[in-house]
């Protein structure tokens, strides 16, 4: 398990979590159809109203009480959307469910278990295994089969069964946090919905019940979106209504809008889901001041590549090709190589970096300098 040695203090954390959420919240692609305008900023400000502090320091705060507070030995991560009309999981939500889950694994020794569609259990499963980790073929709470293990499990579509199979699941895993990445969340009416608002409800896994479950069992839930339609975009379904021309109404037959009704304790608002997972990774790695604990932009170009070649689709062309939400794998890479930078620079400065501020601390021999140079160059 990651010792504690270094761990970065609260007004360190609070502050390159406010870098992290600026970066993660950058409109790179501004050609949704969902408005005129990008929606990311507007419900970015919106939750972090409700939040009052950056988005991921509570998340944050909130995953590591969990785990801190509890005997449990796994994270669930609950991750898969479903786009029409290509009928094909995307790559937002699987590529940063398996870069975190590897991130949670090194840092605590837990076994996190991804939760997805039956349907996409292998694939997830392979994509796991190829950000490095083994896979354990049942879960149990028992820590055994070596510690860089990770496990899949399929979730129900059917909402009548979604009640039972959640308690017994939360009850097997007993998860110290609960995390979901990408998911569709039924809106107040029970209908899950694309950001275009089309009825996903048929295509969809019923998690939002492992939402409630996990709150009943007192587990911190994390929500992580950037449309409005996510779970955990509840928090602010008020606004969400307000800012997405499809949040009040879908236009489908329920017209009861977007708008995820299914509020977390915590929640990532980005401008692609994956994102919001690297920026916990960041907050870990920067906690334990051990850059391993967050992948770098070539695995994440890696991972996107292979979720394409294990038939997760870029939801823009439907095509199995290695991009998430109309961008391309090389920026998503140039994204976590920055927040790599971001972290790296502040637990470990650069030598001339230390050597500046070392300088500058005798501001009477500066003076003097600055005065005998005349402006001389």
């Amino acid at each position: 398990m990651a010792h504690s040695t270094g761990d970065a203090n609260e007004n360190d954390l609070s502050n390159i979590a406010e870098i992290i959420d600026r970066l993660v919240t950058v409109p790179v692609f501004s050609g949704s159809s969902l408005a005129k305008k990008p929606v990311v900023l507007d419900l970015y400000a919106a939750a972090r109203s409700k939040i009052g502090k950056p988005l991921v320091y509570h998340a944050f705060e909130n995953l590591t009480r969990g785990i801190e507070r509890s005997d449990s030995k796994s994270v669930l991560i609950l991750t898969g959307f479903v786009v029409p009309p290509w009928l094909e999981p995307e790559t937002d939500g699987p590529v940063g469910a398996a870069s975190l889950a590897r991130s949670i694994n090194l840092a605590w020794d837990l076994t996190p278990v991804i939760v997805t569609e039956p349907a996409y259990v292998t694939r997830m499963g392979k994509l796991l295994e190829y950000a490095g980790l083994g896979l354990r073929q049942e879960y149990s709470t028992k820590k055994s089969e070596g510690y860089r293990k990770a496990a899949v499990d399929g979730f129900t579509l059917d909402i009548e069964e979604a009640k039972n199979q959640a308690a017994s699941l939360i009850e097997r895993v007993s998860p110290a946090a609960l995390i979901s990445i990408e998911k569709a969340s039924p809106n107040s009416k029970g209908v899950y919905h694309s950001g275009v608002g089309v009825d996903l409800s048929p295509l969809s896994a019923k998690v939002d019940a492992l939402i409630e479950a996990a709150k009943s069992a007192g587990i911190p839930t994390i929500g992580i979106g950037d449309a409005g339609n996510e779970i955990g975009m509840g928090c602010i379904e008020k606004e969400v209504r307000e800012i997405l021309p499809t949040g009040n109404d879908c236009g489908c037959p329920c017209h009861g809008g977007v708008a995820s009704s299914v509020s977390t304790d915590s929640l990532i608002v980005v401008g692609t889901s994956n994102w919001g997972a690297s920026a916990l990774e960041a907050m870990i790695s920067f906690h334990f001041e051990s850059p391993e604990l967050l992948h770098d932009g070539k695995m994440e170009e890696y991972l996107i590549g292979k979720s394409a070649e294990l038939g997760y689709i870029n939801p823009a062309s439907g095509l199995a090709e290695p991009g998430v939400d109309a961008i391309p794998a090389d920026i998503h890479g140039s994204i976590v190589n920055i927040l790599n930078f971001i972290v790296r620079s502040r637990y470990s400065p650069s030598y001339h970096v230390k050597k500046y501020v070392e300088f500058t601390k005798d501001k009477e021999k500066l003076a003097r300098l600055i005065r005998e140079s005349k402006g001389s160059s």
